[in-house]
C-alpha cells in the first residue's frame, strides 16, 4: 500500500521489501512504516505522524528546523541511497538541533550544526543546552554515524541511560553526560578541538575507542564511578584523562596518550586501576594529588615526560605502583605523599619487560644510563640484585632489569 499525502510534507509507504532493506538501519520492526522526507519539507512533522516502530528517512538537501522526538521507538536517518548528505541546521542557535525526550530512538548519519558556539549562545542551566543531539531522561537510544560542528554541545544526555554513542565525528564541540547518566557507551567517537565529559553521579559508563586530538581529552567529574575508559586515542589535549572525586572504582586500561600536558591525572580518587596505559611527550606522565589512595597502576609505560613521569603531592598515600616502565629524565617526584608502594611480591608471571616475574618497575632514562638499565641481575630472574631508591625513604625493593630489547 503507497499513501501520498496532498500537501504535506511526506510520503508514508507501508512495504515489506523497504522494511528488510532498512532492517540493518535498526533491530528488525516487522511492520514497521517507512516516512520518506523530502528537501523543503519538515523532519519535525514527519516524526509527529510516526507511531512506535516507523522509519523516518530524510533525503538528501539542507533542512533548517529544531526536531523534538518524543515518540519512543523510531528511527530518523538520512536516506543511505542518496549520493548526497543530509544537513540539519538550527535556525536558532540557543536551541537544540534534535531534542530527543522518548525511549529507543535513533539519530543516524546526518550533518548538525547551528545550535550555538561558545561565547554565543546562552542556556539557563534548565531543560536541555544549545547542542546538537540532546537526551533528556531518554533511555535505550543510538546515536550513530552523525557528524557534529561547532554547536555549544556536540552530544548532551541529561538523566539519560543505556544508551550508545557510537561512531560520530565531533568537530568544535563534544559529547556531555550531565548528572545522573549511568550506562552509558560512548564508543569509537572522533572528536576533535573538544571533549568528553562526565558529570556528577554518572555510574557504570563506558567510553571505548574514542579519538580526541587537539582539545581536553575525557573528564571525570565527582561523586559517580564503575567507569571503564580503554582503548582511546588521546593526542595533543591539555589533559588526556582527567578524574576528579569518583566513589567508586574507575578503571582507565590500555589508552594511548601522547603530547599532552597532563596525560593521566587523578584528584581525590581512591580504588581505581590504571592499567596498560601508553602516555609519551607528556610534561607529567601520571599526576596523582588531593589524597589520592588505595589505587594501582601497573603495566603502564611512561616516557619522554618533560617534568616527571610520575607526580604524586598533597598526600597520595597507599598505592601500589609496579610493573610499569619509565624512560623520563626524571621519574618520579613526591611532595607530601608517603606510604606507597613501588612493588608487588616476587610472582612468576611475564612483566613489562617481557621477563619470566612480576616485582616492581623498569627504571631507564633517555640516556640509556637509568637503574635498570645498568643493574646487575646475577641468578638472571629479572629482578635486579639490588634495590632502587625511588625517592626520599620509598625504594623499589624488586626492580627490572633490561632485557636485550626494550619495549
Amino acid at each position: 500500500m503507497k499513501i501520498a499525502l496532498i500537501g504535506d510534507c511526506f510520503i508514508k509507504l507501508t512495504s515489506i521489501l523497504m522494511v528488510v532493506t532498512l532492517s540493518l538501519l535498526s533491530a528488525g520492526v516487522g511492520s514497521a512504516e517507512i516516512i520518506y522526507v523530502e528537501p523543503g519539507n519538515s523532519i519535525q512533522a514527519a516524526v509527529n505522524n510516526s507511531t512506535t516502530g516507523d522509519f523516518i528517512v530524510v533525503k538528501t538537501g539542507d533542512y533548517q528546523e529544531n526536531v523534538t522526538v518524543n515518540v519512543s521507538g523510531v528511527t530518523v536517518t538520512s536516506d543511505p541511497e542518496s549520493s548526497g548528505g543530509v544537513l540539519v541546521r538550527s535556525p536558532d542557535e540557543n536551541s537544540t538541533v534534535f531534542h530527543i525526550k522518548a525511549d529507543n530512538v535513533t539519530i543516524k548519519g546526518f550533518n548538525i550544526t547551528g545550535s550555538g558556539k561558545a561565547g554565543s549562545a546562552t542556556w539557563g542551566g534548565v531543560g536541555c543546552p544549545p547542542a546538537g543531539i540532546c537526551l533528556e531522561h531518554a533511555n535505550n537510544c543510538t546515536i550513530e554515524g552523525n557528524n557534529l560542528s561547532e554547536n555549544l554541545y556536540g552530544i548532551y544526555l541529561q538523566e539519560s541511560m543505556n544508551n550508545m554513542l557510537s561512531q560520530n565525528n565531533l568537530s568544535s564541540n563534544g559529547i556531555w553526560l550531565d548528572e545522573g547518566c549511568s550506562h552509558n557507551r560512548v564508543f569509537s567517537n572522533v572528536i576533535e578541538k573538544s571533549t568528553i565529559i562526565l558529570g556528577a553521579q554518572c555510574w557504570n559508563n563506558t567510553i571505548l575507542q574514542n579519538r580526541l586530538s587537539n582539545g581536553e581529552g575525557i573528564s571525570i567529574a565527582c561523586c559517580g564511578g564503575n567507569t571503564l575508559v580503554s582503548e582511546n586515542v588521546i593526542i595533543n589535549c591539555s589533559t588526556g584523562i582527567d578524574i576528579y572525586d569518583v566513589q567508586a572504582r574507575t578503571v582507565l586500561r590500555d589508552n594511548r596518550i601522547t603530547n599532552c600536558t597532563y596525560g593521566i591525572s587523578l584528584d581525590f580518587v581512591f580504588y581505581s586501576g590504571i592499567y596498560n596505559n601508553t602516555i609519551s611527550n607528556t610534561s607529567n606522565g601520571i599526576y596523582m594529588r588531593e589524597e589520592c589512595h588505595n589505587n594501582e597502576l601497573s603495566g603502564n609505560t611512561i616516557t619522554s615526560s618533560d617534568q616527571s613521569g610520575i607526580y604524586l603531592l598533597d598526600n597520595a598515600a597507599d598505592n601500589r605502583i609496579y610493573n610499569n616502565y619509565f624512560n623520563n629524565t626524571v621519574n618520579v617526584r613526591t611532595e607530601n605523599s608517603k606510604g606507597n608502594s613501588w612493588n608487588t611480591t616476587k610472582t612468576q608471571r611475564t612483566n613489562i619487560v617481557k621477563g619470566s616475574c612480576l616485582g616492581g618497575n623498569f627504571w631507564a632514562n633517555p640516556r640509556g644510563t637509568g637503574f635498570s638499565q645498568t643493574a646487575n641481575d646475577s641468578n638472571s630472574d629479572g629482578i635486579s640484585d639490588q634495590p632502587y631508591k625511588v625517592n626520599g625513604s620509598s625504594f623499589d625493593y624488586l626492580p627490572l632489569v633490561m632485557l636485550s630489547s626494550e619495549p
